[in-house]
Order: structure tokens, then sequence, then C-alpha cells
């Protein structure tokens, strides 16, 4: 069996797979836009930045062991080639290089004024070398720095916080955003722990299965009951953020997100304040960055067989070079990408939570398609490029308003195709 401490160690740890460290510069940015309204963006990014994680650990655990189970139902090959964009995504194209570009936007970039052009790849360098060197060889150490620095960065984070509710910046004011839920809700999906969490699953089952005999209902529920852990730290860090963010709304400047924040511990803790948190920031994420590099070398030295350090070389060296564009580059990027893969990933979710009682793969196909062409549709969107026909029909589809454009779309598409599935079934057997 097992005990409350193995499951609230087990949450910290997935807390601490999940949050990052780069995360925390969304709530507030999305709470300083939101200004008044910022409860509603609030509710929207608790969906998708802690709501969706938590389904999406329970559901890739309910596909299998694998990450490759996730998408099987749809067919082998789609989920293969779900999993290398998902893996590409929280790895060296989007997820990775922002650990750098985070780590040097709080740890330097406050201190530094001159020579930033030089002064920026150097450190980056020395970031992704030291990244690189504890990817390629197993070593305790870097887990130790987590395990040191992840408490004192939630204890920076609880004494901000604390002070920005009790003792707050300012006064919140009108927003200028026209859907402040939906601003938020696309703003959770930045924080990429719906896709973390689908492939972090199995590492975190592997853990729970390690040294104890559970059968499959006591692993499920370890799992459950450590996810809940890790998203109610999760609701209070992202929560307390968005508020502070929000009652900076009217005092501060909106000079992007990492500055943003900055600026606000300025505020609340003063010089030792943003030194402390800069250099706790810097550290997690590098072992944010170490997590994250391994786990492609891991799956693509399997799929490509290709070794693990030439793999791991590969990822570091393009960590390196998108870092260099920094954080609100890397977001403007990122932004197109994600919305085009959560519809995918949340239907996922879902039907793998029900899977037991979908008796026709058809379902699952139906489903991701249409949810893929809606979520197509919304990267055209967020790339501004303006197609009469796509704004056509993404202006008449329900729920819109609400980031869910794709929910009846998946639906009908999902009930088309059992019933198509059905007659060639029928014809087949006539």
């Amino acid at each position: 069996m097992y005990r409350r401490k193995d499951i609230l160690l087990t949450g910290f740890a997935l807390f601490a797979m999940l949050f990052g460290a780069g995360n925390l510069i969304f709530p507030p940015i999305v709470g300083y836009n939101a200004g008044i309204e910022w409860k509603a963006a609030l509710f929207g990014f608790f969906i998708t930045g802690i709501g969706f994680p938590l389904m999406a650990i329970i559901s890739a655990a309910l596909a299998g062991d694998k990450i490759d189970n996730f998408g099987e139902k749809v067919s082998p090959k789609f989920s293969k080639i779900f999993n290398i964009i998902l893996i590409l995504a929280i790895g060296p194209l989007l997820a990775l290089p922002r650990t750098g570009a985070t780590a040097f936007e709080m740890a330097l970039n406050p201190h530094i004024h001159n020579n930033l052009k030089i002064i920026k790849p150097i450190f980056l360098g020395i970031y992704f070398l030291i990244s690189l060197l504890f990817s390629l060889k197993s070593n305790k150490v870097v887990d130790r720095v987590g395990k040191v620095l992840t408490p004192i960065l939630l204890l920076i984070l609880s004494l901000i916080i604390w002070k920005g509710i009790s003792s707050p910046i300012g006064e919140p004011i009108i927003s200028k955003n026209l859907n402040n839920f939906k601003y938020g809700f696309f703003n959770g999906y930045q924080t990429m722990d719906t896709l973390g969490a689908i492939v972090f699953s199995s590492i975190i089952l592997k853990s729970i299965r390690q040294g104890r005999s559970l059968n499959k209902k006591q692993e499920m529920n370890f799992l459950i009951k450590s996810s809940i852990i890790a998203l109610i730290a999760l609701t209070i860090v992202y929560g307390g953020l968005l508020y502070i963010g929000a009652t900076s709304s009217g005092v501060l400047p909106n000079t992007g997100a990492t500055n943003l924040l900055s600026d606000i511990i300025l505020l609340l803790l003063g010089k030792f304040g943003i030194v402390s948190l800069g250099i706790c920031v810097a550290g997690a994420c590098l072992t944010t960055a170490v997590g994250l590099t391994a786990t492609v070398g891991e799956y693509f030295s399997k799929l490509l067989k290709i070794s693990y350090e030439k793999i791991v070389i590969i990822t570091t060296l393009i960590g390196f070079f998108f870092s260099n564009f920094g954080v609100n580059t890397i977001v403007k990027i990122s932004a197109p990408i994600l919305v085009f893969l959560y519809p995918i990933a949340i239907v996922l979710i879902f039907l793998n939570i029900i899977k037991k009682y979908i008796h026709n793969d058809f379902i699952f196909k139906g489903a991701v398609l249409g949810s893929g062409l809606v979520g197509f549709i919304e990267m055209i969107n967020s790339f501004g490029l303006k197609i009469y026909l796509f704004e056509k029909i993404y202006s008449f589809l329900p729920f819109n308003s609400f980031g869910l454009a794709w929910f009846i779309p998946a639906i009908i598409t999902s009930f088309v195709f059992n019933l198509f599935s059905k007659k060639i079934y029928s014809l087949s057997r006539a």
C-alpha cells in the first residue's frame, strides 16, 4: 500500500514538473489585461491551465502505459505523428527555449541595461551548456537542486501573493478586452500544462509503481490524489499572481510578461525580492530544461534509432537558437500552434476517460477530425491571416466566445463517422 506522505511528495513532484517556473509569467499579464474583469479571466485560465491538466493526467493513465497509447484509437500512425508534434512543442520548439529566455529575463535583464546583445547569448550559451551536460549524464545533482529551489521559489511566491493580497498595489481598471473569459482561456494554453501532463502521466505512474504492489484501482487512486495536491498548489499560485496582476493594471505600464512580473516584485519586495526570485527562477528553469531535454532524447532515440546523446545535443542547439528571440516572441509563435493542438488534445482527453463506453473507434476518428478542422481555422486566425470563408464559418460556431468552438463540430463529426462505419459494416454483411 502507500502512505499519505507518499501522496503528498508525489503531488509536489508533479507540481514541480507542471509549474516549470516559466509559467509564473502568464497569470500576472492575464490579470493586468483583464483589469476589473479579472475573475472572468481567472475562470477561463483555470479551465485550461488547471482543469484540463488534471483530466489529461487521468486520461493518459487510462489510455495505457505508453504515450503512444494516447491517440491509438484514432490510428497508430496518427498517434505517432501527434506525439511527435506534442514532444517537439514541449521540447526544442517552444517550452525548452522559453525556459532559457525566462531565466535570462528574470535573473539578469532587470539588472543589466547595456551590452544586452552580447551578454544575452553568452548567458544562454552557458545555460544550455549546463543543461546539456546534465542531460547527457544521469546525475542526482540536478534533482537535489530542484528539491532545494522549488520550496524556496514557493516560499518567495507565497510571500509575494500574501503581500499583494494584504496590501494591493492599486485598483484594477476597466479592461480593453472584449471577452476576458476567452482571453484567460486561451492564455491558459500557454502554460502547456495539458500537453505536458499527457507526457508526465507515464513518468508519475512509473514512480508510483516503483517498490509498491498496487492493483489498477489503487494506482489510479494514488494518481488522482497526488494530482489534486499538485493542482491545488497551482490554483493558489496562479490565482494569487493573476489577482496581483489585476491590481497593478492602473499603476504599472505594460512592458511585457516578464518585465511586468519584475516590476510587481520590485514594488512588493524591493531589490532583495527580485534578486532572490531571479536566482530561484533561473535554477528552476534549468531543472525543467534538463527534464524536457531528457524526455525528447528518450522518445526520439527509440523512434529514430539514433543515439540518445545525438538527439540531446540537437535538441539543446535548437532550444538555444529559439531562446535568443525572447519570451514575448516565443509566446507569439507558440499561440497559433497551441490553438491547433489543444482542441485535438482535449477531445482525446475526454474520449480516453470514457473509452470503455465507446465501442467504435470511428467516434475517435470523427471527433479528432472535427476538432482539428476548427483548430486549423483558429490557427489561421491567430497568424492574422484574414480568410473571409474561415472567419464566416468560425463566427457561426456555437461557444466560440468561450474558446470552445470545436465542441459541436467534434460531436457532429464523431456522430457522422459512427453512422458511416455502421453503414459500411451493414453493406459488407449484405
